[in-house]
């Protein structure tokens, strides 16, 4: 696995010469993210690192995981038009190097606001309307991605945004996503195991068996999670990739009403759904899910 790069804000501003007001604001899934103005609008600008090679060749470079991914990232944040979807920003799929590190960045959308494993910490649990809301704006960013091919296969609390502004949710991070007519990028599992689906573990078939309804399960384990505070399948005392594994695919959790007093019965049906264990057992479609969540 990469290791993040080393960047200051001056190294930035050279690699990026058109952003002003650089600043640095976080770290993650192989990322380093800093903020910038480009033309009066304020941007974040993403990096990651690109493995050693000897080969002095940006071709070599290009056909990196790492590369692959980032690759992918903005190709599907510039097909992909749903406002739940983050945004690419003017900077495109760039590559360069800065203290002896080569890079491949690009920008985004700059949301203020806060991811939802943040928001969770610092709020407590996600009242019901608002778990509902959640459901069927992600739920369309699910529909749209799926609509060109691509599950994102990384749902889960903090790779989505709440707007300080509006309130409206936007799903992030789109490097893991598969493209189930493209060529494949990893030989293993990949994503946060803990908000896989079932089929995810099953990554050797993953191309026949994974649909949009495995970014459902995931979508229905952020909802549970954000409106008990519990993680149906996860506690601290699990400790084995094992033991995540078989309470996935086989433990089937308590409903959200059991955990939260006055849990509204038809968002509870909606979520337990969305866990079922085999993908025939969750929504036909995507509109089938926004449609009962209206419901609710």
């Amino acid at each position: 696995m990469a290791d993040l790069p080393s960047l200051t804000p001056d190294q930035v501003a050279v690699l990026v010469p058109q952003a002003l007001h650089i600043e640095y604001i976080a770290s993650g899934g192989q990322k380093l993210v800093f903020r910038g103005t480009i033309d009066g609008t304020i941007y974040a600008l993403k990096f990651s690192k690109l493995p050693a090679s000897p080969v002095d060749d940006l071709d070599e470079f290009a056909s990196s995981d790492i590369a692959i991914r980032a690759k992918r990232e903005v190709e599907t944040m510039r097909e992909c038009t749903s406002p739940y979807v983050v945004k690419l920003g003017p900077l495109g799929l760039s590559f360069g190097s800065a203290a002896g590190q080569q890079l491949v960045f690009f920008s985004e959308e700059y949301i203020v606001g806060s991811d939802l494993k943040t928001h969770l910490r610092s709020n407590g649990r996600f009242a019901a309307p608002e778990v509902a809301k959640l459901g069927i704006q992600i739920g369309s960013a699910v529909k749209a991605l799926w609509e060109f091919g691509k599950i994102h296969r990384d749902i889960k609390p903090a790779n989505i945004m709440r707007r300080d502004s509006s309130g409206d949710y936007v799903l992030l991070d789109a490097g893991l996503a598969f493209d189930i007519d493209g060529e494949s990028i990893s030989v293993g599992p990949v994503g946060t195991p803990a908000y896989f689906s079932p089929e995810q573990f099953e990554f050797t078939n993953r191309r026949t068996v994974l649909d949009f309804r495995s970014d459902m399960f995931s979508l229905g384990v952020t909802m549970y999670f954000l409106a008990t505070a519990t993680h149906p399948f996860w506690s601290p005392g699990d400790t084995t990739p094992q033991t995540l594994y078989s309470k996935i695919t086989s433990f089937h959790p308590l409903p959200p009403s059991s955990i939260v007093d006055g849990f509204p019965e038809a968002l509870d049906e909606v979520i337990m759904r969305l866990l079922g264990k085999s993908p025939h057992l969750r929504f036909r479609t995507c509109d089938q899910l926004i449609t009962a969540l209206q419901g609710v």
